[in-house]
């Protein structure tokens, strides 16, 4: 936390909600994170010139500032027929922008999709406890250590339950780095599959329990052998020993009741902040040039939270979430990892062709016919760019 003035305005069962109700049930945008960041960003690094920003943060929020201005460039395009021309400036593609990122999570929800097999998955999210995540946010490098040790827990009771079958099991792994209020608080949240392949008769083999509470310990105690090698123990034993005594059933892990009607819906859920500011520009209700008012619901009580926070924690709490360049913050295990060869036939729920029509559908001409009933002009028409 950067600025120090925090308000919970109300929740939804004080008789103030009604004030926002109306803001919170439309869901439109009216007011953008990248407005905000104009008018605060500069004013936040002057005010607080200590901070020890990335410089990845500082590359993504310039140019997301830069973003379809002439800065970045432009495209000129020319209708062949009546000789019109239209100047399309160069988008910024930063993690920073709720308009660029929504392509690629496009991008990326259709390639989880493709790769499913056409059978039951539940979704399972991995949590850590609240004492860890100092660790996380002071090296973002141990992230791996997330993926690493919800990867090994699946695989371990996976091999020691069916060890006659010898099952290859098939996950994918999301990593999300928010809470709701946008707080700092890294977890897993993970796709897996109801089953996985046999190496011994290449057959597939149904799965239809988890057990949850090993999964809890599994994973508190894989994870926390993890940071220990990487800390030391003179400086992370005490702490391990007092997190063993407060959790005694292990991590939270859990797969919570299905919401979604559809795999597509779950897949659009733990995709939809991966390139994108970690918060949906609709949830801002109130913005008048220093505060910002925003709403959340909470996970323990389903309650909807409104909270106002100056413009400068408002950033704080955004940037903390811009991963650093190349990381990866999706990771495709098991029989779902490309470098496992699948040679039986296995049912997919899209085939190659309505593959390659979805990845069609995520091209700038087709996205910008679709949500704007526009047809644009192609890129054989295209005479310069700058």
């Amino acid at each position: 936390m950067v600025y120090n003035l925090i308000m919970i305005i109300c929740t939804e069962n004080d008789k103030d909600f009604y004030k926002f109700k109306d803001k919170v049930n439309n869901r439109k945008v009216i007011f953008t994170i990248k407005q905000i960041f104009k008018d605060w960003w500069n004013k936040f690094l002057v005010t607080y010139p200590n901070l020890n920003i990335r410089d990845v943060v500082f590359l993504n929020v310039e140019r997301m500032l830069k973003c379809k201005t002439w800065d970045l460039g432009f495209a000129l395009f020319s209708c062949p027929i009546c000789h019109k021309e239209k100047i399309v400036p160069h988008t910024c593609k930063s993690r920073m922008c709720s308009s660029c990122g929504n392509k690629y999570n496009k991008q990326r929800e259709t390639s989880i999709f493709s790769k499913l097999f056409k059978y039951k998955h539940r979704h399972v999210v991995f949590t850590i406890a609240e004492e860890l995540r100092p660790f996380f946010r002071k090296d973002r490098k141990r992230f791996q250590y997330l993926f690493d040790a919800s990867s090994i827990t699946i695989k371990y009771w996976v091999k020691e339950k069916y060890k006659k079958y010898d099952i290859t099991p098939a996950f994918i792994s999301i990593l999300h780095t928010f809470g709701r209020n946008l707080c700092f608080n890294p977890h897993i949240h993970m796709i897996l599959l109801d089953g996985g392949i046999s190496n011994k008769n290449k057959d597939f083999i149904k799965i239809d329990f988890f057990s949850y509470p090993s999964f809890r310990k599994r994973f508190m105690k894989v994870l926390l052998d993890m940071l220990e090698n990487d800390i030391g123990k003179n400086e992370f034993r005490k702490l391990k020993n007092q997190i063993y005594l407060n959790h005694k059933e292990g991590f939270y892990v859990f797969a919570p009741p299905s919401k979604f009607k559809s795999y597509t819906e779950l897949i659009k859920y733990v995709c939809r902040y991966v390139a994108r500011p970690v918060m949906a520009e609709s949830r801002i209700i109130d913005y008048y040039g220093t505060f910002v008012t925003f709403w959340y619901q909470r996970h323990n009580d389903n309650l909807i939270i409104i909270e106002k926070v100056h413009a400068f924690e408002f950033i704080s709490r955004l940037i903390i979430h811009i991963p650093d360049k190349n990381f990866k913050q999706i990771r495709f295990y098991g029989s779902y990892h490309n470098s496992t060869k699948i040679t039986i036939d296995i049912a997919k729920f899209l085939s190659k062709e309505k593959v390659n029509v979805m990845k069609s559908l995520n091209s700038w001409k087709s996205m910008i016919t679709l949500s704007f009933s526009i047809n644009p002009p192609g890129q054989n028409n295209e005479l310069k760019t700058r």
